[in-house]
């Protein structure tokens, strides 16, 4: 579909952590190298929180409780010694970290079946009631697990030390499956693919397929049959098939009775669908079923890249994308949606998210004559970026080439055509996304 993307604002009332592609690691010191706007190279930004030392694509930020699974990523972390004070537990672990956890945590976060359940991990306890002053009367390491004992009537306590050392620095809490970004142009970019056959009989088929798609944005499945039933299936592997507007798995071709340029067969630049949301999908699968035609070219680019340009060469330009809400709505099949976000949103740690631009969807606004103008201006240069061929991936779909991508991140569009082109597919949450990526990890 033609439309936009998700909502969220970019902006904060309060000290906002500076905005960028990349937040190095506290405790690592990365620098970024100058952009060549002639020679635009390939990118690896690694996340912030989860780093791997092979360059293998780490899934999973350091763990979740709110997703309802716990994923300790505890190496050989051992525990030298404890030391105990009126607020927190000192641990000092074998390779001279020194951590500290306050004793509510540590009650917060112990593993008896009274405190977390054991089928469904959630919290059971009643944290508030937990008395303020609590504080740890004993200590020890027991097959692999702290145990504790507390100075009031509360139960003992036991928590691995695998999951202590997940935590063994403080870090803003972030939820987002980690998969290293790849940013790429299109002389740098190799197509990345993947078998139907692989995806659909393997977890590490399914899982090279959704790493691909978050790393370069978008991924080929090759080989899936030309039908609308395998491509739904295809889509079911990860997850249920979203509701909008639209419908869920949709069967369409040219059609003038719809709302929506994508029914058309002319020409559509880069853009990322249902800015119009609040909660835009974050991914999209198209499957060209059939084409007689001439024409017709899908086009791809890396809106991330696009901001790293901006970003190093019209830092101002970057900051009015970054801070200027912009209103989408979709008029038609009776209804009238509208949303409002930044063309780049970044999340609480200040790191890049989401781009979410659509010039066919933009709802009409008015800012102050020097705002308004600088918008202008940054749309300017993020749209000859989008538009210039040295950006784009460029490829006419064939029956059987499944694309799966971030709606989050791609710009996609379509070069005009002629003939018969008859398409399908669907949108993905980008929750389910992650879900599916943490379950097969």
């Amino acid at each position: 579909m033609t439309s936009t993307a998700s909502p969220r604002s970019s902006t904060n009332a309060h000290a906002r952590p500076s905005r960028g592609i990349l937040q190095p690691n506290d405790s690592t010191n990365l620098s970024r190298p100058p952009l060549e706007p002639a020679a635009f190279r390939a990118f690896t930004v690694r996340p912030r929180s989860t780093w791997s030392t092979s360059g293998e694509p780490v899934l999973g930020s350091p763990s979740w409780w709110a997703a309802g699974r716990l994923n300790y990523h505890s190496g050989m972390a051992s525990i030298a010694s404890l030391r105990h004070d009126d607020a927190s537990l000192e641990v000092t672990w074998a390779d001279g970290v020194v951590s500290r956890y306050p004793w509510l945590w540590l009650r917060d976060h112990a593993h008896d079946d009274d405190t977390m359940h054991p089928v469904t991990q959630q919290r059971q306890l009643f944290t508030a009631r937990v008395p303020a002053g609590l504080q740890g009367l004993s200590t020890e390491i027991v097959d692999g697990e702290l145990r504790v004992t507390w100075d009031m009537l509360e139960p003992p306590s036991a928590l691995p030390v695998a999951f202590l050392a997940t935590y063994r620095h403080p870090r803003v809490a972030r939820v987002a499956v980690e998969v290293p970004v790849t940013l790429w142009n299109a002389a740098s970019l190799i197509t990345p693919t993947v078998p139907y056959e692989l995806v659909m009989h393997t977890d590490a088929g399914l899982a090279q397929w959704l790493t691909n798609t978050l790393q370069f944005g978008f991924c080929l499945v090759v080989g899936t049959p030309a039908t609308a039933a395998a491509t739904e299936a295809l889509m079911r592997r990860v997850g249920y098939i979203r509701e909008t507007i639209f419908g869920g798995f949709w069967e369409f071709q040219a059609d003038m009775s719809k709302a929506d340029t994508a029914y058309t067969t002319l020409e559509l630049r880069g853009h990322t669908d249902s800015t119009y949301s609040n909660d835009a999908p974050g991914c999209q699968l198209l499957h060209c079923l059939e084409f007689v035609g001439t024409g017709g070219e899908s086009t791809m680019v890396d809106a991330f890249a696009i901001a790293r340009r901006m970003e190093a060469e019209h830092a101002d330009l970057f900051e009015v994308l970054s801070s200027v809400t912009v209103p989408g709505q979709y008029i038609g099949d009776g209804a009238h949606l509208m949303a409002a976000r930044s063309v780049f949103r970044h999340d609480h740690t200040g790191r890049l998210v989401q781009v979410s631009f659509n010039n066919y969807d933009r709802a009409p606004f008015l800012l102050e004559e020097a705002d308004m103008i600088a918008f202008y201006d940054a749309v300017r240069v993020f749209e000859e970026l989008a538009n210039d061929p040295a950006m784009q991936w460029r490829h006419v779909l064939q029956p059987g080439e499944a694309m799966l991508f971030d709606n989050w991140r791609v710009l996609h569009g379509r070069a005009a055509y002629t003939g018969l082109r008859r398409m399908c597919g669907g949108y993905l949450n980008r929750e389910d996304l992650e879900s599916r990526l943490r379950q097969l990890h």
